[in-house]
């Protein structure tokens, strides 16, 4: 298609957004507009070369007089099928109220439907802030002022990527699904099953805490020794979490499970009982136990350092599990034992039945036959907790290494780039779901992990339902202007959803 084609495709699904627009609202149904605020935000980022976002599907909900919003750029946008002065002068009321103006620098007024010919500028004298610039016949705008500055543009693949944002919108099943959206309410009634990405997890009743007792200085010197073997500097002081390592190593301890916090350890581990090598490295007289809910209560520092208990045991059971910690990115991604191989690495675990995960795949430059890096599935994670019952958060991402299977490879923010634009929220829906089976499941021969037990996937019914389209916007087609060695390829291992239960 060339240039002509695209403006009149953009014309035509103009036309008929407005169209739309008047047709529900004069049967007294203004949904419509909502759903027009999402849909405006990345055709005004494309005519406008902003960074707008939409407040009310942000954390500024309810944001006074504006809907739109680029904070860096400092333009807002308040989106209405009302026309009227009235309305003009209401809106600029509001946004003076609320001292907008000390945010934004430019505000327009979006009519979804048709501005008026003319306004009369006089009328809104001592309504707009002092210092601030508002003209309606520059800041009220409609489909036709859009209109006007895309035809303006030159590049045809911006005009392009416009296009598509209509069609997505106003093909004929998109306008239909609508008309029968709303005809039966904005949302349903009928409840609906969805799955956050929050999985249950459970711990003792119980934590440990005692006073450090480590030799400091036998750990150092030992250590001094092993740096002047390497031909490396000496150190004068250890910081005091190596020393819990150095010390656990030096009694075959290998554990992430603890934290230091006033200079004691904690940990779900029984420091009571003989057999754990952790009392090796405490004063066993100040060994105390606590209740979990009585310390996370406390207050808010409590609450924080009981997170990062959690996640230091998570990194435990994460190793039993070939995941590691990734500390310069906080993230948990599979572990590659065995880099020089450079052979995709697969797993084998059970949903609904027996199943093979690639997690590791080795990206090969396909002229020249070397490896350039390894694709790592990954996750970050919070915790959060309501009232006694706790979560944990799970978001899904990648980790791109160099050969050498560890550090961050030169390519992953392109690479991280294409995954974007090769990947969909059921994509992602799905990664989360691998994880939620992988990190709960136990059999026979799996031994517990027990310090802390992360339960498997549970939906939860909604009632009303959501609204799709609000959390899956149509795409803006991005295009990747650096040169890689390799090309992704998606990864579709999961897609078939028989494998889940």
């Amino acid at each position: 298609m060339n240039r002509i084609d695209y403006i009149n495709k953009i014309n035509t699904c103009a036309s008929r957004f407005v169209l739309e627009v008047e047709g529900f609202n004069a049967i007294g149904n203004y949904h419509i507009n909502i759903h027009a605020e999402s849909f405006l935000v990345p055709i005004l980022n494309e005519v406008f070369g902003l960074q707008l976002e939409n407040l009310n599907s942000t954390q500024r909900k309810n944001f006074p007089a504006i809907d739109l919003a680029d904070f860096k750029n400092r333009v807002a946008f308040q989106i209405t099928s009302t026309s009227s002065l009235d309305k003009i002068k209401s809106t600029l009321e509001t946004f003076a109220r609320h001292e907008l103006q000390k945010q934004f620098d430019v505000l327009y007024i979006y009519i979804l439907t048709e501005k008026k010919p003319h306004y009369n500028d006089t009328k809104l004298n001592g309504i707009i802030p002092n210092d601030f610039s508002f003209v309606t016949n520059d800041h009220v705008i409609d489909k036709d002022i859009i209109l006007q500055k895309i035809n303006a543009i030159s590049a045809t693949p911006k005009l392009q990527a416009i296009a598509k944002l209509y069609e997505h919108e106003f093909s004929d099943i998109q306008i239909e699904q609508r008309k029968k959206k709303f005809e039966s309410g904005y949302l349903k009634n009928e409840p609906e099953n969805i799955s956050p990405n929050m999985l249950k997890i459970t711990f003792g009743n119980t934590i440990y805490k005692a006073d450090l007792n480590v030799d400091e200085e036998g750990i150092t010197a030992r250590l001094n020794e092993y740096l002047t073997s390497i031909g490396k500097r000496n150190v004068k002081k250890i910081k005091p979490n190596k020393l819990v390592r150095s010390a656990l190593r030096e009694y075959k301890a290998r554990a992430s499970d603890w934290i230091l916090y006033e200079n004691c350890l904690y940990t779900f581990r029984d420091l009571t009982s003989n057999k754990e090598p952790f009392r090796n490295i405490v004063d066993i007289g100040t060994i105390t136990s606590l209740e979990c809910s009585e310390f996370y209560e406390q207050n808010e520092a409590a609450n924080r350092v009981f997170k990062h208990l959690l996640r230091n045991t998570l990194m435990q059971l994460c190793f039993l599990k070939e995941i590691e910690w990734y500390d310069s990115r906080e993230m948990f991604r599979f572990a590659n034992r065995n880099p020089e191989s450079k052979k995709a690495k697969q797993i084998r675990w059970k949903g609904k039945k027996e199943s093979t995960k690639t997690v590791i795949f080795p990206m090969m430059n396909k002229k020249e036959g070397h490896l350039i890096c390894f694709r790592h599935l990954a996750f970050k994670c919070s915790f959060i907790n309501f009232d006694t019952d706790w979560y944990l958060i799970i978001n899904p991402t990648w980790s791109f290494t160099n050969p050498g299977g560890y550090r961050e490879s030169r390519f992953e923010s392109a690479y991280m780039s294409g995954i974007k634009r090769l990947e969909n929220n059921n994509s992602v829906y799905n990664y989360f779901r691998f994880f939620s089976y992988y990190l709960s499941y136990t059999d026979l021969f799996t031994t517990e992990f027990p310090y802390l037990k992360i339960h498997k996937l549970e939906s939860i019914s909604l009632s009303p339902s959501l609204d799709e389209q609000k959390w899956i916007p149509a795409k803006v087609v991005e295009k990747n202007t650096e040169t890689l060695p390799t090309e992704l390829e998606a990864d579709t291992e999961l897609a078939d959803s028989t494998i889940f239960e």
